[in-house]
């Protein structure tokens, strides 16, 4: 080699060798390691330009603009494309291997495969130049380590549940076609026992969901979003059929990427995607029509449409049967629903989205003789840790059944043993449109005897982040009596709990109380410890 070439080779691995030893410390001092993460580095990238070079150890953003690592003032001048192929590229394979193979980095330091990339700036033109490196005796280790985890982990006959920080790892060799031929039905299996896994919590259940969206919406990008010359004839069965897996898992919890990636496939010339697209499964009616209303399901898309053309109890009636058919028959309770109706009747309830799901179940909540209809429509489909898809996730989110109930509670004493199984359902965590519940309910029943200990269940299903009641409205003896005695069933945490929604704390309530009636002070005094 020219010595030359060799100026220009020594400054490149200069900047790598500076690189990786920042790196070499950092990973020393890392300490959450899975057992299948078997190592960090699989990129490396060397960008050669005329004011120096620049080393990347992970995949750079498009936008970077950063300046050189190394600046060199005219470091691409006088060098040629072929140059670099025949002169460059040889030494660049030979050093990095001999790296990559050996013991000189720590055993983290890289994955079983590396790609290796090289930019280089000449008369104004960039031109790249890849190759890929392959450990075969650490993929083949790394093979034997994920069937032990499958098969101690994810055996269904054994208590054990993988851990939270193996989730990312899983998911990545999962569906990393150097290690495993694109299978949808071997991910599909495999995925369901960690699911079956995960459920001894919601956290549990919520960390791997994250990670198994993050990874799939990753092979998404790499394998058909972020191709714009793609064809139908050149996608493998396989790959097709894992891309459809992939909508549906991703659409659990993402019903617009689902529809996204349905849309690309069936354009792609998936028949499959076109039909789901269409009418859905196949599984549930998808259609319903009368001289009344019309109703179609999609539980594919898990999209209602509802088009009530005369507005009378009948229309909602044949409406609410429709939906409680096709939830009997496995659509989904998360729903989003589109409404064409002339009427727009909304709950008194603050913090509820007045979507056309709402606005639905409303209008369907003024005729009494539809009640017990949607009684069982609520039993039907309450469900903790489960949302409606009628508003985007946030503040706004209800779980299925909330119109209903709501509705129902506010309506007459009949459903009040429903509004208390809510209550009961209800993840104060994650949702906070009940907040504004209790003041609308002492508002529709007064704080009877029959209504404070729904009351009191409202009011403690509240979200962490509720406010306390602008008013307690506890004014008589028998108001204060019946509350006491609710109180006495609770465990302390509730108790100080209640106190704070109802007066803001025990303070509040002791200073409230210089204005109360003799006997109702004497019986609230008896919350204050």
């Amino acid at each position: 080699m020219a010595s030359g070439v060799q100026a220009y080779i020594d400054r490149i691995f200069e900047a790598i060798d500076k690189a990786y030893a920042s790196e070499q410390k950092r990973i020393a001092e890392f300490q959450t390691k899975s057992v299948l993460h078997e190592g960090i580095h699989e990129y490396l990238k060397v960008t050669c330009k005329e004011d120096g070079l620049w080393v990347d150890t992970y995949e750079p953003f498009d936008w970077d603009n950063r300046r050189p690592d190394t600046k060199i003032s005219g470091f691409t001048e006088g060098v040629t494309l072929q140059q670099v192929q025949d002169e460059w590229m040889p030494v660049f394979r030979e050093r990095i291997e001999a790296l990559f193979k050996s013991e000189e980095c720590s055993p983290m330091f890289f994955r079983y495969r590396l790609e290796f990339h090289l930019e280089v700036a000449l008369e104004r033109k960039s031109s790249h130049f890849t190759f890929s490196l392959l450990n075969e005796d650490k993929r083949q280790h790394l093979l034997a380590i994920i069937q032990q985890f499958v098969e101690q982990k994810l055996n269904p006959a054994s208590k054990a549940v993988p851990k939270e920080k193996d989730d990312f790892f899983f998911v990545r060799h999962m569906l990393d076609p150097h290690l495993y031929p694109i299978d949808a039905q071997r991910v599909d299996e495999l995925l369901n026992r960690m699911d079956a896994k995960v459920k001894v919590s919601r956290n549990r259940e919520e960390a791997w969901r994250h990670q198994l969206n993050s990874g799939l919406k990753r092979w998404a990008e790499d394998e058909f979003l972020a191709k714009s010359d793609i064809h139908p004839s050149n996608i493998p069965a396989p790959a097709m059929e894992m891309f459809l897996l992939t909508a549906m898992r991703v659409g659990s919890t993402d019903a617009d990427a689902r529809q996204k990636y349905l849309e690309i496939a069936a354009q792609l010339g998936s028949e499959q995607a076109a039909q789901w697209l269409k009418s859905g499964s196949g599984s549930i009616p998808a259609l319903y029509t009368s001289e009344r209303v019309t109703c179609q399901a999609n539980d594919i898309l898990q999209t209602l449409e509802v088009h009530i053309r005369s507005e009378e109890e009948e229309s909602y009636r044949e409406a609410l049967v429709y939906v409680c058919d096709i939830l009997q028959k496995g659509f989904t309770k998360e729903y989003r629903l589109k409404l064409k109706s002339k009427v727009k009747n909304f709950l008194p309830v603050p913090k509820l989205a007045k979507s056309t799901l709402h606005r639905f179940f409303a209008n369907a909540l003024e005729y009494p003789a539809l009640h017990p209809l949607l009684a069982e429509y609520a039993d039907m489909v309450m469900e903790e840790f489960k949302w409606y898809n009628d508003v985007e996730p946030g503040e706004k989110s209800a779980m299925p059944g909330t119109y209903v109930v709501m509705g129902l509670g506010l309506k007459g004493t009949d459903y009040f043993p429903l509004v208390i199984r809510y209550m009961k359902l209800v993840d104060t965590e994650h949702q906070s449109v009940q907040d504004g519940y209790a003041a609308v309910f002492a508002d529709a029943h007064g704080l009877t005897p029959d209504a404070i200990p729904v009351w009191t269940k409202i009011l403690l299903a509240g979200n962490q982040s509720a406010k306390p009641l602008k008013s307690s409205g506890i004014e008589s003896v028998e108001q204060a009596q019946v509350l006491v005695e609710e109180l006495e069933k609770l465990d302390d945490y509730d108790k100080e709990l209640l106190v704070y929604r109802i007066w803001g704390g025990e303070k509040k309530l002791k200073s409230s109380l210089k204005q109360a009636a003799p006997e109702v002070k004497v019986l609230l005094e008896s919350l204050i410890p």
